[in-house]
C-alpha cells in the first residue's frame, strides 16, 4: 500500500486549477448540523498568533495525473470538505458585498477550477443527491436548495461573519480569512489504488472512532470490489449509489441492522452488526479469499473453508432447511448479486417507510402499522412485500401484524422480543400454499390472549408520544360502531384532534377561574385519580379542530354543546350523558375494550 501523507493549508489544497475533488454518489448526503458547523467556524476564530489548527484528514483516491482537469475521488472527509467550501463561499459573498474584488478573486480561485474567473467548473463535485443544491448555492439561488443542511450551513456562516464584522470590523474579517486559508491545515492522504483507499478508510475509522456502521460496510464492500477488478468496483459503486438513493431520509444503520436480522432470522444488535454482516458475507459471496481479513480469520485456505462458529450462531443463519450445511463454492453468489439483494430490500424498505406503494389500500394499512408503532415488523415486510403474493393476502398479513403489535403494546410485553418475532416469520417459505395460515399460527404464539388484553386495554396510558396510536384506535372503534360501511373516513390529525374529556389540567388557578372547578366536580381524591386516569382511552375521543377550540378545558356540561355538534358517533353520544366522572371514564374504557377485542384479533 503506497500512501503519500502531507499537510496542506486550505490555500495549498484548493489552489491547483487542474485538480477537482469529486464526492462519489455512493457517499452519504451532506449532513453536518449547526453544532458541527459552529465548532469549525469558532475553532478558526479563536486562533491566536503562532497557533495551529488541524481540520482533520482527507483520504483521496488520486489515480494517475494527466493534462487538463484531474478528478480526485474523496474516499473520506467529504463532510468536512463540503463545509469548508460553504464557508469559503460565505466569506466570498461578504468580501463581494464590501467591493473587495481582489480578495473575491482569491477566494474564487479556491472554489473553481481552470479559469476561475468564469466560475463554470466548481472545485468540488458533490454526490448525485446534493450536487444540484451545491450549484444553486454557488449561483446564490439559496431558495432552490432542497437539502436544508446546505442552506442552513450557509446561513449559519453568513450570520457568524456578519456578527464578527459588525462587532470587530474589516480587520477581523481579513484576519479570519488569513487564518482560515493560510494557518489551519488538513492532512491529505493520497492513495493510487482504490482497494487501498477503502481499506485505509475502514482501518482508520473502525478503531475506536465514531463512524456509522453504513460507512464501514460501504468501504468493506467497495474494498472487496476493488480487489476483484476495476470494472467490478465501478459496478459496485453504482449499486451502492442506488442503495443510498433508496434510503434517502431514512436512518441507514437502522436499515442494515434490520436487514442483517432478516438474513439471520434472529435479532442482531447494533454492536454486532458489522461482525455478523461480514460473517454472512464471507459465507455467501464469491472471491472473498481476495480479502486479507477473510484470509486472516480463516488461514490461507480457499473460500470453501467454513467458519468455526458457535453452534448457536450456526443454527440461526437462514437457509432452506435451517440445518446449516457448509455452503459450497457453487452456491456462492457474485458480489453484485449479493448487493443487488440488499438494494431490492432497501427499495421496499423505503416504500414502507414513506408509504409509497402503488396500491393505495396497502399504503393505508402500512400507515396503521406506523401509527401503532410497529417498526420491528419492517424486518419481515421488506422481504414479504417484494413477493407477488395476492394483495388480499398481503392485507390479511398486515392486519395480523397490526393486531399483534397493538396487543403487545397494550399489554406491555417486552419490546426486546419483537425483532425475533418478525425475524422468525422469514423461516416460513413464501411459496407454500397455506402461507397465511402458517404466519397466523406463528404470530399467535406471541400474541396476548383476550383476557389479558381486556384487563390492560382500559388502563393503558396514551401520553403524547403514542397519541398516534390512540387516534388510530379511536378511528377504528368509530368505524366499528358505525357499521364499517366504508362510506366515510376521519380526516387527518390537523382537522380532527384527540380530545381529553376530563381536561389534562384541572387544578390551576386559571383553569378554575375560566373553565370551572373540575377538581371539585370530580370529588374526593380528584388529584390522585386524575393523574392515574386522564390519559386512558375512556377519557379520549375525537373532535374537529374548530369544535375543540370551543370545548378545550370546559366543564362537562359546557363541553356537551361541542360534542353534540360533532358528526363522530363516539363523540356525539357523549352529549347524551348528564355527567362524566371517573366512574364514567372507567365504564367507557371497559366498553371500548370489548369492542377492541373484536377489532384486533388474529
Amino acid at each position: 500500500m503506497q500512501i503519500v501523507p502531507k499537510d496542506f493549508t486550505l490555500h495549498a489544497l484548493l489552489n491547483n486549477p487542474n485538480e477537482q475533488y469529486q464526492i462519489p454518489s455512493y457517499q452519504r448526503r451532506y449532513a453536518w448540523k449547526y453544532n458541527q458547523q459552529a465548532a469549525l467556524f469558532k475553532d478558526i476564530d479563536m486562533l491566536m498568533p503562532n497557533d495551529g489548527h488541524l481540520f482533520g484528514m482527507l483520504i483521496l483516491h488520486t489515480g494517475l495525473y494527466h493534462g487538463g482537469t484531474n478528478t480526485v475521488h474523496v474516499v473520506d472527509g467529504q463532510q468536512r470538505l463540503t463545509t469548508i467550501s460553504i464557508l469559503l463561499f460565505a466569506l466570498r459573498n461578504k468580501f463581494k458585498e464590501l467591493g473587495e474584488d481582489f480578495t473575491v478573486s482569491q477566494i474564487s480561485q479556491l472554489l473553481f477550477c481552470g479559469n476561475f474567473q468564469e466560475e463554470k467548473t466548481p472545485k468540488i463535485i458533490l454526490g448525485e443527491l446534493d450536487n444540484d443544491d451545491y450549484l444553486w448555492l454557488l449561483k446564490s439561488n439559496i431558495d432552490k436548495i432542497k437539502n436544508k443542511r446546505i442552506s442552513e450551513a450557509f446561513q449559519t456562516f453568513q450570520n457568524f461573519i456578519n456578527e464578527g464584522y459588525n462587532e470587530k470590523g474589516k480587520e477581523w474579517l481579513n484576519g479570519y480569512l488569513q487564518k482560515f486559508i493560510y494557518t489551519a491545515k488538513i492532512i491529505r492522504l493520497d492513495v493510487q489504488q482504490a482497494q487501498d483507499a477503502y481499506k485505509l478508510f475502514e482501518t482508520i475509522n473502525n478503531r475506536g472512532l465514531k463512524l456509522s456502521s453504513t460507512d464501514i460496510l460501504k468501504n468493506f464492500i467497495l474494498g472487496h470490489a476493488a480487489k476483484i477488478s476495476e470494472q467490478k468496483l465501478e459496478k459496485t459503486k453504482i449499486l451502492w449509489a442506488d442503495l443510498i438513493t433508496a434510503l434517502d431520509g431514512i436512518p441507514t444503520d437502522d436499515f442494515f441492522r434490520q436487514y442483517v436480522t432478516s438474513i439471520y432470522t434472529r435479532k442482531i444488535t447494533i454492536n454486532k452488526l458489522i461482525e455478523d454482516f461480514k460473517k454472512h458475507y464471507f459465507k455467501n459471496v464469491k472471491e472473498v479469499d481476495k480479502l486479507g481479513e477473510y484470509r486472516y480469520s480463516n488461514g490461507a485456505e480457499s473460500s470453501e473453508q467454513v467458519f468455526d462458529e458457535e453452534e448457536e450462531d450456526i443454527e440461526n443463519i437462514l437457509d432452506t432447511e435451517h440445518n446449516e450445511e457448509v455452503i459450497e463454492e457453487s452456491k456462492r453468489v457474485d458480489l453484485e448479486v449479493y448487493l443487488k439483494r440488499i438494494v431490492d430490500a432497501a427499495n421496499c424498505y423505503s416504500k414502507i417507510w414513506n408509504q409509497k406503494f402503488s396500491d393505495k389500500k396497502l399504503n393505508e394499512k402500512i400507515k396503521d402499522l406506523i401509527d401503532v408503532k410497529s417498526f420491528p415488523s419492517y424486518i419481515y415486510l421488506m422481504h414479504y412485500l417484494q413477493t407477488d403474493s395476492d394483495k388480499k393476502e398481503k392485507y390479511k398479513v398486515l392486519d395480523m401484524i397490526t393486531t399483534i403489535m397493538l396487543r403487545r403494546h397494550i399489554c406491555a410485553k417486552r419490546t426486546s422480543e419483537n425483532d425475533d418475532i418478525f425475524a422468525k416469520l422469514l423461516r416460513i417459505d413464501f411459496d407454500i400454499s397455506d402461507y397465511v395460515k402458517e404466519v397466523k399460527n406463528q404470530l399467535l404464539t406471541d400474541c396476548p390472549e383476550d383476557d389479558e388484553f381486556l384487563i390492560r386495554f382500559p388502563e393503558h396510558e396514551f401520553k403524547q408520544r403514542v397519541l398516534d396510536r390512540a387516534r388510530y384506535m379511536l378511528c377504528q372503534i368509530e368505524y366499528f360502531k358505525t357499521g364499517n360501511t366504508g362510506e366515510f373516513s376521519i380526516n387527518s390529525p390537523e382537522d380532527v384532534h384527540i380530545e381529553h374529556i376530563i381536561p389534562q389540567k384541572i387544578n390551576t388557578a386559571r383553569s378554575k377561574e375560566e373553565f370551572g372547578d373540575w377538581e371539585k366536580y370530580l370529588g374526593d381524591k380528584a388529584k390522585i385519580h386524575h393523574k392515574q386516569k386522564v390519559h386512558r382511552i375512556g377519557n379520549l375521543t375525537l373532535l374537529s379542530s374548530s369544535l375543540n377550540i370551543t370545548a378545550s378545558n370546559n366543564p362537562f356540561t359546557r363541553k356537551k354543546k361541542s360534542y353534540r355538534e360533532s358528526n363522530i358517533f363516539i363523540t356525539k353520544s357523549l352529549a347524551n350523558q348528564s355527567d362524566f366522572t371517573f366512574y364514567h371514564l372507567d365504564k367507557r374504557g371497559n366498553e371500548m375494550a370489548e369492542i377492541a377485542k373484536q377489532i384486533w384479533k388474529i
